[in-house]
């Protein structure tokens, strides 16, 4: 019963089966890991003669300050796009027949509660923007991710107003559409989150 609409699909190693399905559903976007996974993309959207709408989860190298298993947004690890590549895979997908650029996706890790990983990787993210808008590609959403962390013991986590206040500096007089992916967060409950 959930709108469609409001779906992001993140994953790694998406099925042919998968993407057709989530197109076929109208997804608002997918956040795609890889120049293969374009690829791939574009053929299943072409088969089905529809296109695809895509943004990149690129990875800004950015030290989530968590527990090394659970960090992703770092240089070294396996997800998402070389944050030095982005510009010229955000080129090569504007040129694509069958996708539609909708925006960029981070997410840099999992458990994290400091504050100043995310606003690194959000103003290395907004600079990145605006470099591919200067080069004719506008985007209409920024996904920041998830990750913020919880209490299960003594974790001081981040408290969201704080997060907000962030966000809200960070984006103001710009014009892209936020999504996030609050995970955890959310499903625990922000009095037990300390927020």
């Amino acid at each position: 019963g959930g709108d469609p609409r409001k779906v992001v699909f993140s994953a790694v190693g998406k099925t042919e089966a998968e993407m057709a399905q989530t197109l076929a559903a109208g997804i608002l976007c997918f956040n795609v890991e890889s120049a293969d996974e374009l690829d791939r993309l574009d053929a299943v959207a072409g088969r089905l003669r529809t296109r695809a709408p895509v943004s990149f989860r690129v990875n800004p190298d950015v030290d989530p300050k968590t527990h090394p298993y659970i960090a992703t947004g770092l240089k070294e690890s396996k997800f998402g796009v070389a944050f030095a590549d982005a510009p010229a895979l955000y080129a090569r997908a504007a040129r694509m027949p069958n996708v539609a650029v909708h925006g960029l996706d981070i997410h840099i890790g999992s458990q994290i509660v400091e504050l100043g990983p995310f606003r690194e990787a959000t103003i290395k993210v907004l600079d990145l923007v605006d470099r591919l808008r200067a080069s004719g590609i506008t985007l209409a959403h920024v996904d920041l991710g998830g990750g913020l962390g919880i209490r299960y013991r003594d974790e001081d986590p981040v408290p969201l107003p704080d997060f907000a206040r962030m966000v809200r500096e960070l984006f103001r007089g710009r014009h892209e559409q936020l999504l996030f992916e609050p995970g955890r967060r959310i499903l625990c409950g922000t009095a037990a989150a300390g927020g």
